[in-house]
């Protein structure tokens, strides 16, 4: 492929990248708003809200922080607290390591920087089809470059309009919407909706666990239903096929 068409094509998956993540857009409108909020209530100031949220990327694992800090708890607990929510970047890091091996520590560092629910879920939806596979990372900073100001911008708007937001909108459950419209018309072989039914009856059962660490063995739970079914899968097709 020449240079010229091969910039083309580099072109060409960044802004299916755009258009991918515009549709998510709107979702992250009362949640940025509801975080920005927070933030300013959890005595963090304007600036440091839309610091946290440029920085961060991370709207779960703020929302935690912002939350055990407006409950008087210690700043070390509550940013533990924040990363152990954000642990099932872990999950998603693993399924996307072999499909990068071949990543500078550059492009790596980019793909780390902004790997979030949406991002990691278009860009799975995006490599099942097929399409763009000589420019995973054009399509990935499509999303990205989307999603990221926009999250900001809702912040800053949240932060910065302060208690003009009413606090009994609870907004902040459009994200999980959203994600789940994303992955249901994903879940097509018998061990993923199976991994996708354990993990999340497992979520509702465990939901009370300290440090929401229930997520975390959720996530870990229908991982391990998935690989499971999966192997038993191929272990009964090749016994059929002897």
């Amino acid at each position: 492929m020449s240079n010229a068409a091969d910039q083309a094509s580099s072109r060409a998956s960044f802004k299916a990248g755009v258009i991918e993540c515009l549709q998510l857009i709107p979702s992250y409108i009362p949640f940025g708003l509801v975080c920005g909020v927070a933030a300013m209530q959890a005595g963090l100031g304007e600036w440091g809200a839309v610091a946290i949220a440029a920085f961060a990327f991370a709207g779960s694992s703020q929302a935690v922080l912002t939350q055990f800090l407006s409950s008087g708890a210690p700043l070390t607990i509550a940013i533990l607290s924040g990363l152990v929510v954000n642990l099932r970047m872990a999950v998603y890091s693993a399924a996307i390591a072999p499909r990068i091996a071949g990543a500078t520590p550059k492009e790596r560092v980019l793909w780390a920087a902004f790997l979030v629910d949406q991002t990691f879920i278009s860009n799975e939806a995006r490599h099942q089809r097929g399409e763009h596979m000589n420019h995973p990372l054009a399509f990935y900073l499509g999303c990205a470059l989307t999603l990221w100001p926009w999250w900001v911008l809702m912040n800053a708007i949240g932060a910065f309009a302060g208690a003009k937001l009413p606090a009994s909108w609870q907004l902040d459950f459009t994200i999980p919407l959203s994600f789940v419209a994303m992955v249901v018309p994903l879940l097509k072989s018998r061990s993923q909706i199976l991994a996708a039914i354990a993990g999340g009856a497992a979520g509702v059962l465990l939901y009370a666990m300290p440090l929401k660490l229930g997520l975390i063995a959720a996530c870990a739970l229908g991982t391990c239903v998935g690989m499971t079914v999966d192997a038993l899968l191929k272990l009964k097709t090749s016994e059929a096929t002897r």
